[in-house]
């Protein structure tokens, strides 16, 4: 199935599957998100990477979420040279259904400083207040004296984001990557303004690194977040090789997402509550254009995971 022809299947399958969805207003339409938990409440688009781009903000909405957040890297919709481009379309149509403002999940990072300041201004140019940055790996043994130089390198990155009134996120992500440790990252921000470079906390991540302490390392940054993804897991072994973590629905898993109440601006409508759906959705969790299951299968998923969402947050 090309990605038209699926485009077509979301098209004739809303009006069934999402009947209660279609908005005539940007009323109906807030009152459906403050029902659906706290906002904002975006969707992580790369499961939705076989739609047309033009077709995911309406996809979105229809499904209960209240903004897109949009992968801007070469493995995403489109790369950051392209915004100038393509950006401008997506904002208008979120605007006229009345979504918030996208959110973007790039790869800059201060790897890329010669690429940030005009980055930077794009973004602002069009309105684009957040996004998540690229990550981090270290590149010796010295991990305090690596984390202390790219703090220098980041206060410097930090001048330009309010230069700009952008905000970068830095999420936490379980492996060998800069964040696995949550600690890391709080070295690596320490003295920077979260409202100019702060923390995309990942419970989920946060858990598998530390699965009796993940409770410490919330409470050590939660001045330092800014947003949060949502996602959760179980252990298993699904290769025979030993136990990992396997990406499950929201709710199913072991991550206590009670926990995230305890942020003080949890319920801020200037904190993006950002779904990821990253469980097997064949091959559509890793934003693959062609995936091996129907749309609606795809589509049905996601909005279950709506529905918890409301039923943990609401």
């Amino acid at each position: 199935m090309n990605r038209r022809e699926a485009c077509k299947q979301v098209a004739l399958l809303s009006g069934a599957l999402f009947s209660t969805n279609v908005f005539t207003s940007s009323a109906s339409a807030e009152m459906l998100y403050q029902k659906n938990g706290p906002q904002p409440f975006y969707l992580f688009t790369k499961v939705l990477q076989w739609l047309p781009l033009e077709d995911v903000p309406r996809a979105v909405q229809d499904m209960g979420f209240s903004g897109v957040d949009l992968p801007v890297r070469e493995n995403g919709f489109f790369d950051v040279n392209e915004m100038a481009a393509k950006l401008p379309a997506i904002i208008a149509e979120s605007e006229n259904l009345g979504l918030h403002t996208p959110v973007l999940t790039t790869n800059m990072n201060v790897n890329r400083m010669q690429e940030m300041e005009e980055f930077l201004k794009t973004l602002s140019g069009e309105g684009i207040q957040h996004y998540r940055m690229g990550y981090l790996s270290f590149q010796s043994k010295d991990i305090m004296g690596e984390l202390k130089k790219l703090n220098g390198q980041l206060k410097k990155a930090a001048e330009l984001h309010d230069k700009y009134g952008v905000t970068g996120h830095y999420q936490n992500h379980a492996g060998a990557r800069i964040g696995g440790s949550v600690w890391e990252i709080y070295h690596m921000l320490e003295d920077i303004d979260p409202n100019h470079i702060g923390i995309q906390f990942d419970l989920r991540h946060a858990t598998v690194e530390g699965f009796r302490s993940y409770e410490n390392v919330f409470h050590l940054v939660k001045d330092k977040i800014k947003s949060f993804d949502l996602k959760d897991f179980v252990w298993g072994n699904p290769k025979g090789t030993g136990d990992v973590p396997v990406n499950v629905p929201l709710g199913d898993g072991n991550v206590k997402f009670e926990l995230l109440k305890e942020h003080p601006h949890w319920e801020d409508e200037q904190m993006p509550k950002i779904l990821h759906v990253e469980y097997d959705l064949g091959g559509a969790e890793h934003g693959h254009k062609d995936p091996s299951i129907p749309p609606q299968r795809i589509l049905s998923a996601i909005s279950k995971d709506v529905e918890v969402y409301a039923s943990l947050f609401a």
